[in-house]
């Protein structure tokens, strides 16, 4: 039963209306009757990639935020830039997922990053000027776009 109300639950915040209750009531619910337990809609319905990015990704790495980045991603909805970041764990290529996390390793958000792990140490805490200066064009772009990104 756990696992039923975990899942209406996700399907409730992704934007989809859910009915939990049993095989035998299954006509019934469809006649419009008040059985079992409905799962209200708690948030506006969300992409697909983003739902597939939020639960069903593989986590390749992780990425430790500072505390100016966590309120930039969290509360902003802002890109991830090189220079909130003040760790990376696992081994992961461009476009793999990757989980960041707050300093004290809180999980903020999930998204699709744009470097990989063996890339990201020379950038940590810098600016993306400063990077595209330094080491050239294509290091002067976010770490993980916004459009790429799902707060959890």
């Amino acid at each position: 039963m756990v696992t039923k109300v975990e899942a209406a639950t996700i399907a409730a915040g992704s934007g989809i209306p859910a009915l939990v209750t049993s095989t035998g009531n299954a006509a019934a619910a469809l006649a419009g009757k008040d059985v079992g337990t409905w799962f209200s809609v708690n948030g506006s319905r969300k992409p697909v990639r983003l739902l597939w990015l939020a639960h069903l990704a593989s986590v390749e790495g992780t990425l430790v935020l500072d505390d100016g980045a966590v309120r930039a991603v969290r509360d902003r909805r802002t890109s991830l830039l090189p220079a909130g970041i003040s760790a990376v764990h696992g081994h992961f290529e461009a476009g793999d997922a990757v989980e960041m996390v707050s300093p004290d390793g809180t999980v903020i958000a999930r998204g699709l990053v744009n470097y990989g792990a063996a890339e990201l140490p020379q950038m940590l805490g810098r600016s993306t000027k400063e990077l595209g200066s330094s080491l050239g064009r294509g290091y002067d772009r976010v770490v993980v776009h916004v459009d790429d990104l799902v707060l959890v």
